[in-house]
């Protein structure tokens, strides 16, 4: 999945990722929010390439 090889690097979770997805947490999006929006970036980028 194109998301996962986003934000990972060499296997390991990239740390500024992992930041922004707590923080978006904090401030009251949920995850099904953020699987969705990451889902449709993905499907942006995949389209445009």
């Amino acid at each position: 999945m194109r998301i996962i090889e986003g934000i990972t690097h060499d296997g390991q979770l990239d740390q500024e990722w992992v930041e922004l997805i707590l923080e978006a947490l904090e401030l009251g999006i949920s995850v099904e929010e953020i699987k969705e929006f990451l889902s449709k970036k993905s499907d942006a980028v995949l389209k445009s390439s």
